[in-house]
């Protein structure tokens, strides 16, 4: 049976880290998770430098290494759901120069990126009362988060299955609606169903 692949994706402080966790405790071994390539390399050391050229380093290696765990982790486990944080092209949100220049030097299109995903999931940036600035990785201001929120749903923009999670009336309701599409993938739903639903 074929694997279906979700990439959580959205702005910095959306919830996808509890959403991840919630997937993994609550459905196990229906589902593998690859963990977030951004998270490894700044943990382990990756130079962070916000020059031209070091963001260009920086969002190649993590799509390299986003695209080497996708294809091993579906390999080794062959899960019912490959649950991803965040998508490969993620790193076109943070590139500094055109959408082109990123396609060119990685060598894909945006539509061999889109097919890698048979969903993406969006998760908006929490409103300025919610954003966690704690996340040591994490470096961005509320505004910049805001920002980069905005360009990640651009650059997912025409992808087939995307789903939005907006900013709720709480965070638990985001949580719970954000899982509940997970579920409903898995379920089989519809786009239209799905959207009917949550969106």
């Amino acid at each position: 049976m074929k694997t279906i692949k979700v990439a959580v994706t959205g702005g910095p402080s959306g919830g996808k880290t509890t959403l991840i966790d919630a997937i993994k405790k609550e459905l196990g071994t229906q589902v593998a998770v690859v963990p977030e390539s951004a998270s490894i390399l700044y943990r382990g050391g990756f130079p962070r430098i916000k020059n031209r050229q070091g963001l260009i380093h920086a969002q190649k290696a993590i799509y390299y290494t986003g695209k080497e765990l996708e294809e091993l982790i579906e390999a080794e486990f062959s899960p019912a759901v490959l649950v991803c944080d965040r998508g490969s092209i993620d790193s076109l949100a943070y590139w500094p120069d055109s959408a082109d220049s990123f396609f060119d030097s990685l060598h894909t299109t945006r539509a061999k990126e889109y097919a890698r995903y048979d969903w993406v999931v969006h998760l908006d940036t929490a409103g300025i009362e919610q954003y966690d600035g704690t996340n040591p990785i994490r470096t961005e201001s509320h505004s910049e988060a805001q920002t980069l929120n905005q360009k990640i749903l651009d650059v997912w923009e025409a992808h087939p299955r995307r789903v939005r999670i907006n900013q709720k009336t709480d965070f638990l309701s985001k949580m719970s609606a954000a899982y509940g599409v997970v579920q409903a993938i898995i379920d089989g739903q519809t786009l239209a169903q799905i959207r009917t639903t949550y969106e």
